[in-house]
């Protein structure tokens, strides 16, 4: 079911899965997973093709969400009576003069004591944010949150039909690489000297595919998606071929 690869983490994560499965069976009621990234929802697929006796759906609060939770049931229940257990809550305060990331936001949430798998997508708005959650904690984070980096904010729930989709601010970047190697491909997309791309690889602040990769000699393919901590993602959109100097030429698409 896992290769050898496969990290402790991961290894957790598919026997709680399996846990919650057994459960599920064995209590005859539905049941919700922590968020999964999307590297762990590829993980787990395989643990889902091959379950019997239950069904499942994907959750995020809305269709293009990229955290998402499983809610397991049994497969005799009929999915439209099964509840999510998700809860958007909005956040809002005078940002005016202060201009703060998806990262601010999620540290203000974490800072109270919530757990990162409680928590789902944020979508940063002029006025703030609005952040899925699971809804056992949603109570909590209104209650509790009043500041974001000294900016006084008021938390309320909303419903997902208000939830204001996020707009992706998208660079496209025309490249040319030696290689398809990942220090290459990443120096290029970010702007970076491949030398500082190189140090930040090693320093293992680089996913492929949202996955850790630390080897700067990791082969990048067309599709993949390139992402550093605080820095936004690169998708390499397009493999074009070589260049009359032997260079790969390249499509990326770069979101900030």
């Amino acid at each position: 079911m896992l290769d050898r690869a496969a990290t402790p983490e991961d290894r957790i994560i598919i026997a709680r899965l399996l846990d919650k499965i057994e459960s599920v069976k064995k209590e005859h009621q539905a049941a919700v997973t922590e968020f999964y990234d999307p590297y762990q929802q590829n993980l787990i697929s395989p643990v889902l093709s091959e379950a019997r006796g239950i069904r499942f759906l994907w959750a995020g609060g809305y269709e293009q969400a990229e955290r998402r939770r499983l809610v397991l049931f049994p497969d005799y229940m009929d999915a439209r009576e099964i509840n999510d257990g998700l809860q958007v809550l909005s956040v809002r305060g005078n940002f005016k003069f202060k201009s703060l990331s998806h990262r601010d936001f999620l540290g203000a949430v974490m800072g109270l004591g919530i757990k990162r798998d409680k928590v789902g997508d944020i979508v940063v708005t002029p006025h703030g944010c609005q952040v899925i959650v699971d809804r056992t904690v949603a109570g909590y984070i209104v209650r509790n949150l009043t500041k974001v980096h000294r900016v006084s904010v008021k938390v309320e729930e909303m419903t997902k039909e208000a939830l204001k989709l996020p707009d992706d601010n998208v660079k496209e970047v025309f490249a040319t690489v030696p290689s398809l190697r990942l220090d290459a491909v990443a120096a290029s997309g970010f702007g970076i000297s491949r030398s500082k791309m190189a140090d930040i690889i090693k320093a293992e602040r680089v996913r492929v595919n949202w996955m850790v990769v630390s080897d700067c000699s990791y082969n990048i393919r067309e599709g993949d998606k390139i992402s550093i901590r605080g820095k936004g993602r690169v998708e390499v959109h397009k493999v074009r071929g070589e260049t009359k100097k032997g260079r790969l030429s390249l499509v990326l698409r770069r979101y900030n």
